[in-house]
């Protein structure tokens, strides 16, 4: 999800630009609702200890009454389940008591349920074994609540602004479906399948999930019958009524050679024949159905492709994405391509706990960029920029958190950390990867491994690491668990035919990560050559590097291609960078190598060399086919990282000042 509060006007999608351009805000929170109320958290942990954990949701039929004009609803929803854990003796699910229960039925038997707070339960009339079936019915109407959603409230009524089109819509996320129908909500409990009925006045459309399966006409009002048969989470499932006109577009990716991919769009019915709209946000819309395919091709196939994609209009700022049916309040480029981003990241698989959120809004933001990169490059820089210097606006803040802060929507949906850090390190991971075929295999890969279902932050990280081969803790302890960035004041000097660089690190909080050991690149222009971009190893708070490299440098570039969310100080040159410093007291390099260790060996990537004397030399780094992988200045503890690089044999050789080799030694990589 989306969010941008903007003023209403028929020039909606200008003043967005200028908002994105500015990162004003991505978050879902609505300022009023950062922390959810009393009962919405009760809801939010009575499943931990109740009778819901003893039964799976296996099917739904919410069958609703639902005008444009107020936030009234009736009707009945069934639920058929599963049980999981004998014995089921007592069946508990989640209704806000602003809403009246007519009547409820177990299996067919009118039953009598307690009612506390938004918790509804009732004993069964026989107790029921691990494997039976059940149905319930629950009839009831009235007055969904205000608040308590990440976009306003979770059944809402009002009028938009911009076209003066009245609509009433849902927006569950994250824990208030309860609010408007009875479920359960436990995010690792997916309906298996759904149908969405809803009866208005004929002059309405009602938008759901799934396929549009039929059109009833009931005395002067229509019944729309939407049904999906693919798994869904409870606060993925909509509705959106106003008076809308339709309009189809089909997207053709390139994996779907006989078919299609319908985008189904509800558009306010005095707006889609609106120059203002045609001009602006159908210029929007209209690039959907080539996101949509490039898509496909970097994460898999569309995860709903045998039903369809599409959007419903409604008077909230921002988007949110319901599975197969976004419900947003104007069409904007990269609005539009994060919430169908969401489709694979939050949809077909889906956080395993609200602290799991990156899953959804990191990779949904991350989807922004990769849109930009190959879709709309004039952009990508900017975009990037923008969300890193949103991350760089405060020292700390993880991505990463657990405990109260799981019940505060605030927190959860911060833009900053949650969707410009969360989608920026994403992006760093691919750098690390340093191989597109391998990172983007490895999306699709996840993406078929947890399709339907639930994943968390770990089993990311345990699943990229099992298809790269790329141990990633280090990176997640430092830009998922860790805080802060690294800030690097760089120096260069060149002789004609060597390059020198000595880079600094500071961090922006010490305490939580004191460095960030990280690949980082460096772009080299020289007069009359073309640029050169080298990727270097950061393992230190200082580092040395000496380069083979001809020709005169004319300007040195930190991160050129902005994989990493850091600050830079130059680079400079300094003259002195690559002189042999006047040391008497410092032993050369010779022939005595005494004091010199080296340790691990076999290792798993980092390489300690201690030289207790101080000997002055250089040291380098071969793979055996005599490729100088790297060359570093000899100091008294020297690391070398061949964590980049594959299992084998390395060659590091030790040089005096002159460059005259004193010392070699192989080293094992696992």
């Amino acid at each position: 999800m989306k969010k941008i509060f903007l003023l209403a006007s028929f020039f909606l999608p200008l003043v967005f630009m200028n908002a994105q351009e500015h990162a004003c805000a991505k978050s879902k929170i609505h300022s009023v609702a950062s922390v959810i109320t009393q009962q919405s958290k009760m809801a939010a942990l009575s499943p931990q200890t109740s009778h819901e954990l003893k039964y799976d949701v296996k099917f739904v039929h919410l069958n609703l009454n639902v005008e444009r004009i107020n936030k009234y609803i009736s009707g009945g929803v069934k639920i058929v389940g599963t049980v999981t854990i004998a014995p089921l003796d007592t069946f508990q699910t989640l209704l806000h008591l602003n809403l009246t229960i007519d009547s409820i039925r177990f299996n067919g038997v009118l039953v009598s349920a307690i009612r506390q707070d938004s918790i509804v339960k009732f004993k069964t009339p026989t107790n029921l074994n691990a494997g039976a079936g059940f149905t319930t019915t629950v009839y009831y109407k009235g007055t969904p609540p205000n608040g308590g959603s990440a976009i306003g409230s979770g059944f809402s009524n009002a009028t938009s602004g911009a076209w003066n089109n009245q609509a009433t819509w849902s927006l569950s996320e994250s824990f208030v479906a309860y609010h408007w129908w009875p479920c359960k909500q436990i995010l690792t409990d997916k309906i298996d399948s759904s149908w969405v009925f809803i009866t208005t006045d004929s002059l309405n459309k009602a938008g759901s999930n799934g396929l549009l399966k039929n059109v009833v006409v009931v005395g002067n009002k229509k019944r729309y019958e939407w049904k999906s048969r693919t798994p869904i989470d409870y606060y993925l499932i909509s509705v959106a009524v106003a008076r809308y006109k339709e309009y189809k577009q089909y997207a053709k990716p390139l994996y779907l050679p006989n078919d299609s991919i319908l985008i189904q769009n509800y558009i306010y019915d005095n707006a889609i024949n609106n120059n203002n709209w045609i001009n602006q946000q159908k210029v929007a819309l209209d690039k959907m159905p080539q996101v949509m395919s490039f898509l496909c091709n970097m994460y898999g196939m569309y995860p709903f492709y045998k039903e369809k994609y599409g959007h419903c209009m409604a008077p909230l700022g921002g988007g949110m994405e319901h599975q197969t049916m976004t419900t947003l309040g104007f069409f904007e480029y990269y609005i539009n391509a994060h919430e169908l981003g969401h489709q694979w990241w939050g949809d077909n698989v889906t956080c395993k706990s609200w602290g799991d959120i990156w899953i959804n809004e990191g990779f949904a933001s991350y989807t922004e960029h990769l849109v930009a990169q190959y879709l709309d490059p004039v952009n990508f820089a900017g975009n990037l920029n923008a969300a890193h210097n949103a991350v760089m606006g405060q020292p700390g803040g993880s991505v990463h958190f657990t405990g109260s802060d799981t019940l505060n929507s605030g927190r959860i949906f911060s833009s900053r950390l949650t969707y410009d850090k969360g989608g920026a390190i994403i992006h760093s991971l691919r750098f690390l990867t340093n191989n597109d075929s391998t990172w983007f295999n490895c999306l699709r890969g996840f993406q078929n491994t947890y399709k339907n279902g639930t994943a968390s932050a770990v089993d990311f990280q345990n699943y990229y690491q099992t298809f790269t081969g790329i141990n990633p803790t280090q990176f997640f302890s430092q830009w998922y668990y860790g805080e802060g960035y690294p800030t690097f004041t760089v120096k260069y000097n060149y002789t004609g035919t060597q390059f020198f660089l000595k880079s600094s690190q500071t961090v922006s909080m010490p305490s939580a990560t004191p460095l960030f050991i990280t690949p980082i690149e460096y772009k080299i222009s020289r007069a009359a050559k073309p640029d050169t971009t080298i990727r270097l190893m950061h393992s230190n708070a200082v580092e040395d590097y000496t380069i083979a490299l001809n020709g005169t440098v004319t300007a040195v570039q930190c991160d050129p291609n902005n994989w990493l969310i850091n600050k830079s100080v130059g680079p400079s040159r300094d003259a002195s960078l690559g002189v042999p410093p006047n040391l008497a007291d410092v032993a050369e390099l010779n022939g005595s190598t005494e004091g010199i260790s080296i340790g691990p060996n076999p290792t798993r990537g980092l390489v300690e060399i201690s030289n207790k004397n101080n000997a002055r030399g250089f040291v380098e780094v071969y793979a055996l086919d005599g490729r100088l992988l790297a060359k570093k200045v000899l100091a008294e503890k020297t690391s070398i990282d061949l964590s980049d690089y594959s299992a084998g044999v390395y060659l590091i050789k030790f040089l005096d000042p002159e460059n005259q080799e004193r010392m070699s030694q192989k080293v094992i990589k696992e």
